[in-house]
């Protein structure tokens, strides 16, 4: 089923309205605290919006304790400087903390692997500091597992999050973009261009949600001994191994 969505992009004062188009498919997961495979289906688009995320990391040394760890590869699709792959390593740590901030602390981004020059990974990014494309982001998946493709390192955290979630945390298999009140950080699975620098940070529930989907729901249903609310506490270390 094929998607068309409104983007709005807020940039130098200018209100720029644009159609991008998404396939949705089924999603399929990885297991619990293991490293996912890749996918081969056709991807899902992440919501537009304004604005690229900043340099900073997330991983303040909290104790995960059981929470979900997921290690993942980074392939970078350029050869990329020294300077740009330690800039993509601290945009990685940013997506840790959103992650278990968003997971309300019981999932985490463990230790990411972050290849320079490199066409495979779990994740890929086309460009480190190179321009948004359209779609900002797409999430693919098969039987064999996901993979998410970024189109720019300087992404917000809120689109790589968008598409973690439709390749793991729900997964969602569908898009809900109208599902969106900045002033409460929700929701995750709705289109960018609300809250703060980074976007949205929270994924919707029956309470919050403002369209159908209710995301704490699945997930509640997806992942074993989840709670909603969750543990929270200290963003745990996130361990980035540039090659």
């Amino acid at each position: 089923m094929k998607h068309k969505f409104p983007v709005i992009l807020v940039k130098s004062g200018l209100l720029i309205l644009f159609l991008a188009v998404a396939m949705t498919l089924p999603l399929t997961g990885c297991s619990k605290k293991d490293k996912p495979s890749r996918g081969v289906a056709a991807p899902t688009g992440t919501p537009g919006g304004g604005g690229t995320g900043g340099g900073g990391g997330g991983g303040g040394g909290g104790n995960p304790g059981d929470a979900d760890a997921l290690d993942l590869t980074w392939g970078v699709r350029e050869n990329a400087s020294q300077a740009d792959m330690e800039f993509m390593a601290n945009r990685i740590k940013t997506f840790a903390g959103g992650f278990w901030n968003g997971t309300e602390g019981q999932g985490y981004l463990r230790n990411q692997t972050l290849v320079n020059n490199s066409l495979s990974g779990d994740v890929i990014v086309k460009s480190i500091k190179g321009p948004l494309g359209s779609p900002l982001a797409s999430c693919s998946s098969g039987a064999g597992g996901w993979q998410i493709t970024l189109s720019s390192g300087k992404l917000i955290m809120h689109g790589f999050l968008h598409e973690l979630g439709h390749a793991w945390v729900g997964p969602f298999h569908g898009e809900e973009y109208n599902c969106v009140n900045g002033a409460a950080g929700i929701c995750i699975m709705g289109r960018s261009g609300a809250g703060g620098e980074e976007g949205l940070s929270k994924w919707c529930d029956p309470e919050n949600c403002v369209a159908s989907q209710q995301c704490w729901t699945r997930i509640l249903s997806s992942h074993a001994g989840w709670t909603h609310p969750g543990p929270g506490g200290t963003v745990p270390a996130c361990n980035v191994t540039i090659q």
